[in-house]
């Protein structure tokens, strides 16, 4: 193990160790997430000329982005499970 903080947990994880229960669980926070932002985005939407007469616009941005950095974690969480279910034999 390195000295270096963090080492140990990147060692773990990059070598294909087991998950931590966290590990597993943090689907469901982030697909709560993705929702809420998905749910702003649309009401952002539908309010858009509101927030262009506050020029605040940029809302909408920022509100897709949340959808779209949700969405990735998601894809990313799901692949690592399946990843460490296979590596473990249990798929």
């Amino acid at each position: 193990m390195s000295d270096v903080p963090g080492a140990g947990y990147r060692e773990r994880t990059m070598s294909g160790g087991n998950l931590g229960q966290s590990d597993t669980d943090a689907i469901l926070p982030v697909a709560i997430g993705t929702a809420v932002w998905s749910v702003l985005l649309v009401v952002l939407l539908l309010v858009r000329s509101t927030l262009a007469a506050n020029g605040t616009t940029w809302w909408i941005g920022a509100a897709a982005v949340g959808v779209v950095s949700g969405v990735g974690g998601l894809i990313f969480l799901r692949w690592r499970r399946r990843r460490a279910m296979r590596r473990s034999g249990q798929e």
